[in-house]
């Protein structure tokens, strides 16, 4: 009995804290994302925003464009405003740790999606980028047969990425009947669809119709890999990561082979949840997380026998 008076009044307790917390202002939370000309990015953005605004919070939406010093001024603006969260989309949490290191002074919770997970924040939600490499790479060496002439993109900067590229290079090591003609490193972010097209137009030109297949890191690059071979008339295998919409469509016309469906929308509502659980509810961060430092979701192989499936829904 007495135990069940004490539960009933932490019950009636939180009620309370929730209630009073609804009839003042609503909470404030930052939100930055690295580059919105990034499609994953511009998802999780738009999804957090979304789900956020249902709730009735004051969203500040932030773009970097690519630029980490930009991230960093944004970073400190939004400490400035005194927001009650903030969240980090596909951030490069090592370069800009200064800035991060002011949101942890001043017992700002930072939760990160997708951007490698650093001490102080609450946690990175993400999907493991060792298994979809694994997952990607696997799938395309098998569609080749085990040999031909192949072009990789990868990009360094981003954790994400750069795991999916070493998990190639793990498994190409197992295959010597699979030729890398060329490998091109994207070095901007602002501008990586313009440097991948300027790559692809010379491999084209000078490989033509050798390429049997192309490895991309994300699905953006594929699109233009997909597009310039098939202005020059090669037909190849192509491949990436993230499973957007326009990715989905592409396979269903054999414009691209396959890729991995990233949950981009839940790593967005996972971060919302996280920010109620620790702003209003005031449940501990490592009880909010579960004492997890990353949380991963799944993330699905998709080709044209299961296309049909994600374009429905």
């Amino acid at each position: 009995m007495k135990f069940l008076l004490k539960k009933t009044f932490s019950i009636f307790l939180l009620i309370i804290i929730t209630i009073s917390f609804s009839a003042s202002s609503p909470i404030k939370v930052g939100f930055i994302a690295t580059n919105f000309a990034a499609e994953s990015q511009a998802r999780v953005a738009n999804a957090f925003e979304k789900f956020a605004k249902e709730k009735g919070w004051d969203i500040t939406l932030l773009n970097s464009a690519g630029s980490d010093e930009k991230q960093m001024n944004q970073l400190e603006n939004l400490i400035q405003m005194k927001v009650d969260a903030i969240v980090l989309a596909m951030a490069h949490p090592l370069v800009i740790q200064p800035a991060l290191q002011k949101a942890f002074d001043a017992k700002i919770p930072v939760i990160t999606i997708d951007s490698g997970y650093v001490e102080g924040v609450v946690a990175d939600i993400t999907t493991d980028n060792f298994v979809m490499g694994a997952k990607i790479s696997t799938y395309f060496i098998d569609a080749l047969g085990g040999k031909g002439n192949i072009i990789v993109i990868k990009y360094e900067k981003h954790f994400g990425t750069r795991r999916r590229g070493k998990v190639l290079d793990v498994v190409l090591s197992e295959y010597p009947g699979i030729k890398v003609l060329a490998e091109y490193t994207i070095t901007s972010p602002a501008k990586f669809m313009e440097e991948t097209r300027s790559a692809l137009e010379t491999y084209a030109q000078r490989y033509g119709k050798e390429i049997n297949g192309v490895w991309c890191c994300f699905d953006q690059l594929a699109y233009i890999a997909g597009d310039v071979l098939q202005s020059y008339g090669i037909n190849a295998i192509i491949v990436g990561i993230d499973g957007n919409k326009e990715t989905f469509r592409r396979i269903k016309e054999g414009k691209m082979t396959a890729t991995i469906a990233q949950p981009f929308e839940e790593m967005a509502k996972k971060a919302v949840e996280l920010v109620e659980k620790i702003v209003i509810r005031r449940i501990s961060p490592e009880k909010a997380t579960g004492g997890r430092k990353v949380i991963y979701l799944d993330a699905p192989l998709v080709d044209k026998s299961n296309v049909s499936t994600f374009l429905s829904r």
